[in-house]
């Protein structure tokens, strides 16, 4: 039996541990039953941005006449777009065999349960297991789709982002999709594919889209996506399904008007929310203890009940974000290797949905903070209010392109924001690092870099360009004397 200082079980952001580990001298265990880099890489945020782009590029083109440009109608290159996609997931082969290589780091290709609070089996992959113990055990196994239970559904066939990335993409746009599921993966991909041609309709259980964001941010995403004729229903529950004559048929309740109705397309989608990579993982054996969900509990330093026992990422569900999952992971790599004074703080954490308008947002909505007992003030402006977006075509009273909502206490303190429209990711990030500014002087002196190096960085976007260029400082050359 083989002994570690420290065992990652998963191979995403919990690789960012292992590499501390293995810098301070420790040996360290990773398994990984399957690719290398996690859900973000391999089935997330990675490949379907890789599908975005293009996607965000057919509709600039395609409205370019209200700013007095008028493009041909765009031709798709699809084996393109695959091949950029693909490119980008299969970067998990050189990050795999890049980490295989370096010393003091033993991988397993399998799947780990633990059969005490620090021995793990581990089921190979190529058959046969192994037993190992460690110090420390970090939890990092996210998570996937959530399967609904939808009679017919496997029968009749579906796609998820862990099949439509992981070979299953099609070689061509659909003709027709039906998305199950009204969160962020379902929205990206109703905006995806309607802009290469398939005519999309996307169902959420919910009264609304993205449920837990502002009201006016949902109304107006439907509203967006309406407008590029994506067929939106709301509070359906899919009951049955069923394969006939080249479609499939999917059976919904309605739930507020009562009855039933049958959609059909050529593809279903499921994106009806996630469930997390516990239930293989044995815990009761360690006594970890989980939500009624299967997500693993932790406290702010990410310890599980157990003292050496720690879950980062989508596993401990507090938001399925890769850059949240990076911060839990540099918080724990200070825990456990720096200064140990780190704890996890995630009132300021941004979030993207990479649709048509675009959406971000950071910190409260203004129903949250009433909720903690805030009277909140809270301020709008529209993309037609200014001349950037006249300038794009926006103009009162006939297309406000989207707004920004703004919400603080009475003194002024920012609880959070809320954008939706062109560039929103960008346009909600400086928020992110004016909610860190708090804490001891010395750290938030005017023009301090405190804030940023503290904040999580909204993950894919353009702010990580100049966000992680502060982990690139190189000293200054040496001072010339003067000639």
């Amino acid at each position: 039996m083989q002994h570690f200082d420290v065992a990652v079980l998963g191979a995403g952001s919990g690789l960012i541990i292992s590499e501390a580990a293995l810098e301070k001298g420790l040996s360290c265990a990773v398994v990984e039953k399957g690719a290398w880099g996690g859900t973000c890489l391999n089935r997330g945020c990675i490949p379907s941005k890789m599908l975005v782009y293009p996607a965000d590029l057919i509709r600039e083109a395609r409205r370019g006449g209200v700013g007095g440009v008028t493009y041909p109608e765009p031709q798709i290159d699809w084996a393109k777009i695959t091949r950029n996609m693909q490119d980008q997931i299969d970067a998990n082969i050189a990050l795999e065999k890049e980490m295989d290589a370096r010393k003091g780091l033993t991988t397993f290709k399998g799947t780990a349960s633990f059969v005490d609070g620090n021995t793990l089996k581990i089921q190979l992959n190529s058959g046969g297991s192994a037993l190992i113990t460690a110090d420390t055990i970090i939890i990092a196994t996210g998570a996937r789709t959530r399967i609904p239970e939808i009679r017919g559904l496997h029968e009749t066939g579906f796609k998820t982002s862990e099949s439509i990335f992981g070979g299953q993409f099609p070689k061509a746009p659909y003709e027709s999709l039906l998305i199950i599921g009204g969160g962020a993966t379902g929205c990206e991909f109703a905006h995806i594919f309607s802009a290469f041609g398939s005519q999309v309709t996307l169902t959420a259980l919910r009264a609304r889209l993205l449920r837990r964001w502002e009201p006016e941010i949902s109304q107006a995403l439907r509203e967006g996506m309406e407008a590029l004729g994506v067929t939106v229903q709301t509070n359906f529950n899919a009951v049955s399904m069923v394969r006939e004559k080249g479609l499939k048929h999917v059976t919904f309740q309605d739930m507020s008007q009562g009855g039933q109705m049958t959609l059909s397309a050529q593809e279903v989608f499921l994106a009806p929310g996630i469930v997390p990579n516990t239930d293989m993982l044995n815990l009761p054996a360690a006594g970890i203890l989980t939500d009624h969900r299967g997500f693993v509990l932790t406290n702010n330093r990410l310890n599980t009940n157990l003292p050496h026992v720690y879950a980062i990422g989508d596993v401990n569900g507090v938001e399925a974000l890769r850059h949240k999952a990076n911060y839990e992971a540099e918080v724990l790599v200070d825990i456990l290797f720096g200064t140990g004074k780190r704890v996890a703080n995630y009132s300021a954490t941004p979030k993207a949905v990479y649709t048509s308008p675009q959406c971000a947002s950071v910190g409260m909505t203004e129903e949250e903070a009433r909720a903690c007992g805030v009277r909140p003030r809270v301020a709008y402006n529209r993309y037609s209010d200014i001349v950037a977006g006249m300038a794009m075509g926006y103009l009162p009273g006939v297309d406000d392109g989207g707004f920004a909502k703004i919400i603080t206490d009475e003194s002024g303190r920012l609880m959070g924001a809320h954008v939706i429209g062109h560039q929103a990711a960008a346009l909600a990030q400086p928020f992110t690092w004016l909610m860190n500014a708090g804490g001891p002087r010395q750290l938030n002196d005017p023009g301090s870099l405190s804030p940023i190096l503290r904040s999580m960085v909204i993950h894919p976007s353009l702010n990580e360009l100049t966000a992680w260029a502060l982990n690139n400082f190189k000293d200054p050359p040496p001072s010339q004397p003067l000639q």
